[in-house]
């Protein structure tokens, strides 16, 4: 028989959140959400370039099919073409996916991570003629995926949306001590000051990123970040 002490609906071991902890988390909420509209263009361009030549090839093996004698072995070449083709466009979807799971805290290697997000953000960098450069040389360290996707790239759109145009902007890892952590730096290279121009004027369908996004982002993982003229660094948060 069930009580009234059964029928009770459970009560959460985990205090209430305070009026400021709520309000830092809606800041970094908002802050991803306007990351994800900017990558959006570029992921749905990504998917569209995989399903592209898989649909073309299904038409060339559809005309082949439909003639009065069909040529097996050219048939038999294009179904495993076919499979080829479905596999990496189901790994590339999966792959544009991820970008919009936010509790994916898989650690992943910086250098690789910072060349997906330079291929992915290419098209942005390239209307303001700023070009990203992946300074980090060390293929063992790692972040979290879901600080990489949302953090690191707010930062390089900050610095798309709130610099002038042109110059290089370079990415780097710096190893931490016994009492930092690794942090990641970004930073304008020396002597391209002369290259700087006015950015032109762009019509988007979503916001800018401001320093202030990046900064609500950081605190949700827990690290630091400080920023100076023309550079940017951010604590690397503990990989599981």
């Amino acid at each position: 028989m069930s009580t009234i002490a059964d029928k009770a609906p459970a009560v959460s071991a985990d205090p209430p959140l305070l009026p400021s902890e709520l309000s830092a988390q809606w800041r970094a909420e908002a802050a991803n959400y306007a990351v994800l509209r900017r990558i959006a263009p570029a992921l749905r361009h990504d998917v569209a370039g995989l399903m592209q030549p898989l649909g073309m090839l299904m038409m060339v093996l559809q005309r082949r099919m439909q003639m009065p004698d069909p040529d097996l072995a050219a048939i038999s070449k294009n179904v495993a073409s076919v499979n080829a083709l479905t596999k990496e466009a189901t790994a590339g979807c999966m792959n544009a996916m991820g970008w919009m799971v936010t509790g994916d805290d898989a650690p992943t290697a910086l250098r690789t991570a910072v060349n997906e997000a330079i291929k992915l953000l290419e098209m942005e960098f390239a209307a303001t003629a700023l070009e990203l450069v992946n300074g980090i040389a060390d293929d063992q360290a790692v972040a979290p995926k879901n600080f990489l996707h949302s953090v690191l790239t707010g930062a390089l759109l900050a610095f798309c949306d709130q610099r002038t145009a042109g110059a290089a902007l370079e990415i780097k890892f710096e190893a931490g001590s016994r009492d930092e952590r690794p942090r990641l730096k970004l930073c304008m290279l020396p002597g391209d000051a002369s290259k700087l121009s006015a950015p032109t004027e762009m019509t988007r369908p979503s916001r800018a990123i401001d320093w202030s996004d990046v900064e609500a982002m950081a605190n949700s993982f827990n690290v630091t970040m400080a920023r100076g003229e023309g550079w940017l660094t951010l604590s690397l948060p503990v990989t599981g």
